[in-house]
């Protein structure tokens, strides 16, 4: 055990990988209670899966390797959030009443998604690139 790895429940850690998990958990432990308070957001697994499917197949066109793959997921993610944000907003001129507020929650929480994937890869890219 060298001095940059860390004792947690009998096992070893390095500390980089222990200030990547609570920097993940700070993260997302801020942005869930703040997107969840006096709202009525829930989860929407066919909105997860097209974000998340076109971060995928940006990854699977952009190539790369290690890192990069992980930035590009990202990056591909982000794209999708918006990409799903615009789909929605194109929509709402057609709503009314509760299909106006269920289509302008789809709008945002995509675009959320999107950003919360970008940043998680964007704390795993700077902390294992450059960081020694």
């Amino acid at each position: 055990m060298s001095q940059d790895d860390i004792n947690i429940g009998g096992k070893v850690m390095s500390i980089q990988h222990f200030w990547l998990a609570v920097g993940i958990v700070g993260i997302l432990g801020a942005i869930i209670p703040a997107a969840q308070m006096g709202t009525d957001i829930y989860f929407d697994f066919q909105l997860f899966i097209f974000v998340v499917g076109i971060g995928f197949f940006y990854v699977l066109g952009s190539g790369g390797k290690g890192l990069k793959r992980v930035d590009n997921f990202g990056k591909g993610s982000l794209a999708g959030g918006s990409l799903g944000f615009f789909i929605a907003l194109a929509s709402v001129p057609g709503s009314e009443g509760q299909a106006l507020i269920d289509t302008t929650q789809y709008a945002v929480f995509s675009i959320c998604l999107g950003t919360i994937i970008h940043l998680v890869c964007q704390v795993v890219v700077n902390r294992f690139g450059s960081n020694p």
